[in-house]
């Protein structure tokens, strides 16, 4: 799938759901000051934060992500939102150690190399600062409706990979110097709301201007076999 058609087709509403492990990452650190949306896609996480007044922190926010178009409607959240364009395995923008929270979430799984992602991360993150990744953990008795360029049942159309071992992915950080702090799976569960919004081609604010909306986005489905796995990681001291 192209990447414009993607971004069309798998619109990321505005809404203030964020998870509390992001929350309770920046009200533990005061001292953050740059934040780095890595993936950023139609700037969820960071309307979220901006919603509980947690942006406001921050002295340089990024919202980074490879199309433009998405990188265009995470800046309209906040005027001061740095928009960067780029792949998230590389990104010449940003200088070493310059990040202090990295946020990615629901990323690692579309890149084609999620070791050299996991090295950049490493390499953007400042001494004493913090990582928050999210991705897709899957049961063997996993199934979604959609299949990738492999052929294969996933969640996502574009996903590269969905991770079924731990070590899989808590291996590669080890390898590339990370200590992890936290981290635990929980079940997958998708609004119903957004399926048909998505479908009737409503845009990322629909959300905020329609109450009643917001109110029946709690009704979701569990979507068995697929977790959401979640890390909070910092570089260990002897790398």
């Amino acid at each position: 799938m192209k990447l414009d058609d993607y971004s069309k087709k798998f619109i990321h509403y505005h809404v203030d759901d964020i998870s509390p492990i992001i929350v309770q990452a920046i009200q533990a650190n005061p001292r953050l000051r740059t934040l780095a949306d890595l993936g950023c896609g139609d700037g969820t996480i960071l309307y979220a934060l901006r919603k509980r007044n947690l942006l406001q922190q921050f002295e340089t926010v990024y919202a980074v992500d490879l199309s433009e178009e998405r990188v265009r409607n995470a800046g309209r959240i906040d005027p001061g939102i740095k928009g960067l364009v780029s792949d998230v395995c590389r990104i010449p923008q940003l200088r070493d150690g310059e990040i202090d929270l990295v946020i990615t979430n629901q990323v690692i799984e579309h890149v084609p190399d999620d070791e050299a992602m996991i090295r950049e991360v490493r390499r953007v993150l400042s001494p004493g600062g913090v990582a928050y990744l999210a991705t897709v953990f899957k049961k063997w008795y996993g199934w979604y409706f959609y299949k990738n360029s492999e052929n294969r049942w996933v969640i996502d159309p574009t996903h590269v990979r969905e991770y079924t071992e731990d070590q899989q992915l808590t291996g590669l950080f080890d390898a590339q110097g990370f200590e992890i702090l936290r981290s635990g799976k929980k079940l997958h569960w998708f609004p119903m709301t957004d399926f048909l919004l998505k479908r009737l081609g409503y845009r990322q604010d629909v959300y905020q201007t329609h109450p009643v909306l917001r109110a029946c986005r709690k009704l979701r489905i569990p979507i068995f076999g697929y977790y959401n796995w979640e890390f909070v990681l910092s570089k260990r001291a002897d790398r």
